[in-house]
């Protein structure tokens, strides 16, 4: 009979190994009888040319039970035989240039290496990065036009403050000459809640105030002060976005060949992934790809190319739905700003939930050229 340590030293390890399976099994495939390569790339959303050569192989060579191949990361993709760089922009939708600055390219492509596509990020570590505490919460440090700024937004009871909000809403406006408006309140909180999420670091103001221009609409929330574009640094966008996505009753958009994340407050929660570029017309899709044409079509969209990325809103209390203003602060706004109000349709939900990416310095270049 074998002593009760070492049956407990074997029951640990055994769970340790359930638990670790769903983790591996994202990143690797055990091949099965019967299995082919084109099955297999079928099953994990990936190319069969992109899973072979992951896997130093050919479509076309014979698989063995047992064997264990690398599945490829979303937007990664390896060279094939014959490859250029244009046949792979022209492929995937996106430059030449992007490519040879996303992988620092020089030289000639060979068969078989690695690139990441615009999109691309390193995956996720096991455990999520605990970002420390800020040295002074409800204080947003913002970078805008080049200056960084603190801005007291909450005081130590958490209330918003006057100067705060008169601040950020100076800070909002596209053009210095513009009239500062104050920004809704549940914005001001929700930049002071992501600011002290990750450790109170500097915020890039990218884009806030938005006059109704190109593809920017009336109902945008930019226009109403309800809406920015931001970037903290030292945090990568997909975290931003991810931790966005767990506060209720906001919009977290995601734009994989720009700078920034889109942040905003409303009565639904929404996300979107946008593949255009700054100022361009939008392209949605998921983390893996923009969607086809058909996916448009209502009765299209549970075909597996129109796959939406999971809503999960799991840290509610981080903003609260009707945040408190010192009484300075109440005297800012005679009157209570408008609700916003939750479409009643699907397909008006689903239009409501987009903003298109603007990069307020870009705009301000492409205007001075024309004028």
């Amino acid at each position: 009979m074998k002593p009760f340590r070492y049956s407990l030293a074997a029951s640990i390890f055994g769970l340790i190994c359930l638990i670790a399976v769903p983790a591996l099994a994202q990143r690797s495939h055990r091949v099965r009888p019967g299995q082919s390569m084109s099955r297999i790339a079928r099953r994990y959303h990936v190319h069969v040319w992109d899973l072979a050569l992951a896997n130093r192989m050919r479509p076309s060579d014979t698989l063995r039970p047992g064997m264990v191949l690398d599945v490829p990361s979303r937007n990664v993709t390896y060279v094939r035989p014959g490859q250029t760089l244009s046949h792979i922009a022209r492929d995937h939708d996106c430059t030449v240039s992007e490519l040879r600055r996303l992988n620092r390219l020089r030289g000639s492509l060979r068969a078989g290496r690695r690139l990441v596509l615009p999109g691309y990020e390193p995956p996720e570590p096991a455990t999520p990065r605990d970002w420390g505490e800020p040295d002074a919460p409800g204080v947003v440090t913002i970078v805008r036009r080049g200056e960084s700024v603190p801005v007291r937004l909450l005081n130590e009871e958490r209330q918003l403050t006057a100067e705060g909000l008169q601040q950020l809403g100076r800070l909002m406006r596209r053009r210095e000459e513009d009239e500062a408006q104050l920004p809704h309140p549940r914005l001001a909180y929700l930049l002071a809640a992501i600011s002290d999420h990750f450790g109170g670091r500097e915020m890039t103001l990218v884009s806030g105030r938005r006059p109704v221009a190109g593809y920017t609409r009336e109902t945008s929330r930019h226009v109403v002060g309800r809406a920015t574009d931001i970037r903290l640094r030292g945090v990568p966008r997909r975290e931003l976005w991810d931790f966005c996505r767990t506060l209720s009753d906001t919009g977290c958009g995601y734009y994989p060949r720009s700078t920034f994340v889109h942040v905003d407050v409303r009565a639904q929660a929404a996300q979107w992934v946008d593949w255009s570029r700054p100022g361009r017309r939008p392209r949605y899709g998921n983390l893996s790809r923009s969607w086809p044409r058909f996916c448009r079509n209502r009765r299209r969209r549970t075909h597996r190319l129109c796959r939406r990325e999971g809503r999960r809103v799991t840290a509610p209390d981080e903003l609260p739905a009707e945040p408190v203003l010192t009484a300075e602060a109440q005297a800012l706004y005679p009157e209570p700003p408008p609700e916003d109000e939750a479409p009643e349709d699907e397909d008006a939900a689903v239009e409501a939930e987009y903003e298109t990416a603007v990069d307020d310095d870009a705009a301000e270049e492409a205007d001075d050229l024309e004028s």
